[in-house]
């Protein structure tokens, strides 16, 4: 275990690194990934039911469910599609909980392996990197960046997986029930991801401002505190809440620094997916009223829901 860090350090590739401590468990982490890929796909199910609900009350049901049950009767579709949609939200819970289960376990592992590690790496040092490196930056190397890897394990990681899930799977069946109406749908999404990649390149260098002022805050506070025998004997108690001050001064402006983007990239983001969401409601709208056979009512909720379900989660893109 303590040699696995060296030989990962070499590699340039930070994420390859993460996946090399979820190799040992490669078992417990697929069935994760199982379970949250079926999870999101029976979370998109409910704007489908929404959308075969409308068009079975108004007699026009999906071909396949009126072969099954052998009627057009609107009461007896609703009742098998309400007894469907009991079922779908069933098996979600329950592979919610088995990847939640899963990927928070596999964090708690891979976070006490990485810490370790990283410690006993840290031990092999030489004196000089201990004298360029201040307590408070050693610290928050092994406390708050392996803190991070935890949290990308539990969040990051399962939302990058279930986008990648929510394009295919919606991308597909709206494809399937109209593939003009999806390209209109999903016009805004060049946009968006050129947006979210800006986003990550200009915000980068913020975040790291953040956590260098952090690191000196704490080797600040974390050396004043040890020595406050010595403040207090040399009376140096203003000069070293000065000290402290400006260190805390220092860590708000980079805050400031990072937020002031942070807080723009959401509302840019949600004007081009009401762009996509707004072509939808029209162009559909249209095709409903022409009554040329082109799209159902229900076909219109769908597309109206799904393309909701399927651009705002790129929001998240930026900060995963």
């Amino acid at each position: 275990m303590t040699e696995s860090l060296p030989v990962s350090v070499k590699t340039a590739v930070p994420m390859w690194n993460l996946f090399r401590y979820l190799r040992p468990h490669w078992r417990f982490f697929s069935w994760s990934c199982f379970s949250s890929i079926l999870n999101k796909v029976l979370d998109l199910m409910p704007p489908v039911l929404v959308g075969w609900v409308i068009d079975s009350v108004r007699r026009e049901p999906p071909e396949w469910i009126a072969n099954l049950l052998g009627t057009i009767d609107p009461w007896r579709l609703a009742v098998f599609l309400a007894v469907l949609g009991v079922v779908i939200f069933f098996f979600e819970s329950l592979f919610q909980w088995a990847y939640q289960y899963g990927f928070m376990n596999l964090a708690q592992r891979v976070q006490h392996q990485l810490r370790t590690d990283a410690y006993n790496h840290l031990q092999t040092r030489e004196i000089e990197f201990f004298e360029n490196h201040r307590m408070g930056e050693t610290m928050a190397m092994l406390n708050d960046d392996v803190n991070q890897i935890e949290r990308f394990l539990n969040i990051g990681f399962n939302e990058i997986l279930q986008l990648l899930v929510l394009f295919i799977f919606a991308g597909s069946v709206m494809l399937g029930v109209s593939w003009e109406l999806a390209m209109v749908g999903l016009l805004p999404l060049p946009f968006v991801l050129c947006g979210s990649l800006i986003y990550q390149r200009l915000i980068s260098p913020r975040y790291r401002k953040v956590r260098e002022a952090v690191g000196a805050l704490s080797s600040r506070l974390e050396n004043n505190i040890a020595g406050i025998l010595v403040i207090k004997s040399f009376t140096a108690e203003k000069f070293e809440s000065a000290r402290v001050a400006d260190a805390s001064h220092q860590y708000k402006q980079a805050n400031y620094e990072a937020i002031k983007l942070s807080a723009l990239y959401v509302p840019l983001i949600r004007m081009a997916i009401a762009i996509g969401f707004g072509g939808v409601l029209l162009l559909g709208s249209y095709w409903v009223l022409e009554d040329k056979g082109l799209l159902t009512v229900g076909e219109l909720v769908f597309f109206s829901m799904m393309i909701q379900r399927l651009l705002w989660p790129l929001t998240r893109m930026g900060v995963t």
